[in-house]
């Protein structure tokens, strides 16, 4: 992949989609229940005899889908899960799994949220030559180690950390959280989104750790060749739609 046209590539062969409809979140539920239920898994899929993997997190999440041109199958999705009001501290889907070394009690209730449930089906993953993961992670074994990250880590999951990443920016989040495998934080760094740990690794779905990650820092830290890919699936998001959702968020305000 040439990453000076890789803004390029992907407006040949995907469309980002802003999930804000009941259909559109049928399909990011469908999509989840292949693969953590069929697929992976991860859930068991009596849980959900509708085929729609959903969880008490999804009714103050963003949700974004990654369409594919050619064949308009949705590809992948993505949420961006809002804290409750009432209970920040403790109410994002990693504070279940693992204790943080950041006390969420002391920031404004909306400046941090989590991004979660990414998924791929199982056609795309497999394109990558890894079908193990719910993002679809590859690596090269014949190229150096920065080669091999950033050629193995497939456009797909790049473009739904970026529409989580739009999606949070809009939002007027200050930092974002992410429950990951250490591989996956290192992708990221390659691509220009520096990701700090804040806890101790876990043994959940494999070795894990919680990590944030500031806006500033991605503001800041992006290469041009990823900026101009955001901005491609800013404009595919149409984030104006953006502020009916976001309904959720002067209804926070604890006084």
């Amino acid at each position: 992949m040439q990453y000076d046209i890789i803004s390029e590539q992907f407006r040949e062969q995907f469309q980002a989609v802003f999930a804000n409809t009941a259909e559109l979140k049928k399909e990011v539920y469908r999509i989840r229940y292949d693969v953590y239920c069929q697929e992976l898994n991860y859930e068991s899929p009596d849980k959900f005899p509708e085929r729609q993997e959903i969880d008490s997190y999804d009714e103050r999440s963003l949700h974004c889908l990654l369409k594919h041109r050619m064949s308009g199958e949705y590809a992948g999705c993505i949420r961006l899960v809002f804290p409750d009001p009432y209970q920040s501290d403790r109410s994002l889907p990693l504070n279940k799994i693992c204790s943080l070394d950041l006390d969420l009690k002391e920031l404004p209730t909306h400046s941090f949220g989590e991004v979660s449930r990414l998924a791929v089906i199982d056609r795309f993953r497999r394109r990558t030559g890894e079908s193990e993961t719910p993002g679809g992670l590859l690596l090269f074994p014949n190229q150096t180690q920065e080669e091999r990250e950033k050629r193995g880590f497939p456009i797909i999951a790049l473009s739904l950390y970026l529409a989580a990443t739009c999606l949070g920016i809009e939002a007027g989040m200050e930092r974002v959280l992410v429950l990951m495998e250490p591989r996956l934080a290192r992708h990221l760094r390659y691509f220009g989104f520096v990701f700090t740990q804040i806890g101790d690794f876990i043994e959940f779905r494999g070795k894990r750790g919680p990590y944030q990650i500031l806006s500033e820092s991605v503001m800041n830290g992006l290469p041009a060749h990823i900026v101009e890919l955001m901005e491609v699936i800013r404009s595919d998001l149409k984030l104006s739609d953006l502020n009916v959702k976001l309904d959720l968020k002067p209804k926070a305000v604890v006084i």
